[in-house]
């Protein structure tokens, strides 16, 4: 399906340069080198909402979204360059090209949000939360890295929920229907630290930073489930 918006493409290339690279020109080995902060992914960023309210909210973490369609992450770099955001990095192109291009356990957390579910059973595969996914997530997670995934297809969650616990993954919270109430009681979607199961607090959460198709699932009263998990160690 075609963007809306597409024909901006060239004027949002322009705009978002400082903050925008495509994993089929550029070097990115290079451009993580030059990353002195801890990195969060997510994975299917979009328009980049969630990232821009994750970096303001935690300055001192880069924040990595990682998208496969040219025009909508194009817009995304161009916004976040409007807005005077510098610990954002966006990415054309598929993580299964680019993880390779990152050092092993040097992302501290990977976000899942409103995924594509791929409901028919042949493409189980292409599913983020899939064995072969969740491989390149545990190799490049650090030892106390954890994913996070958000979604309103229940199927798919459960799929997924499944998925993780068979792949030796250790689920540290699954909330299914989590409310809107739970939100507002979080200084209003402002996100919180969470314990990283030793007993110190070393995470942050995305549960209560909403996304675009969040914001709109809600007003629809659709409910938003959402896990948290930590790779097998290795």
């Amino acid at each position: 399906m075609r963007y809306r918006g597409a024909r901006h493409l060239p004027e949002w290339l322009e705009q978002g340069a400082a903050v925008l690279r495509d994993n089929r020109k550029d070097d990115l080995t290079d451009t993580f080198q030059t990353i002195n902060k801890p990195i969060c992914i997510e994975v299917g960023c979009g328009r980049g909402g969630f990232i821009r309210q994750m970096a303001k909210l935690w300055p001192d973490m880069m924040f990595i979204g990682i998208d496969k369609v040219p025009a909508v992450i194009a817009k995304a770099a161009a916004t976040s360059v409007e807005q005077g955001l510098t610990n954002v990095l966006f990415i054309i192109g598929d993580i299964e090209d680019i993880a390779p291009k990152l050092d092993k356990h040097r992302v501290q957390q990977i976000f899942l949000n409103f995924s594509d579910p791929w409901p028919k059973a042949r493409h189980a595969n292409r599913r983020l939360t899939a064995h072969k996914k969740l491989d390149i997530y545990a190799h490049l997670l650090s030892e106390d890295g954890v994913l996070e995934q958000k979604t309103d297809n229940q199927v798919f969650f459960e799929w997924s929920v499944e998925s993780i616990a068979d792949a030796g993954w250790s689920l540290v919270r699954v909330e299914r229907g989590f409310s809107a109430m739970d939100i507002e009681a979080d200084d209003a979607g402002a996100g919180r630290m969470e314990a990283n199961g030793t007993g110190t607090v070393g995470m942050i959460s995305s549960q209560f930073v909403q996304t675009e198709y969040e914001q709109k699932f809600r007003a629809q009263g659709i409910p938003i489930h959402y896990l948290c998990a930590r790779p097998p160690k290795a």
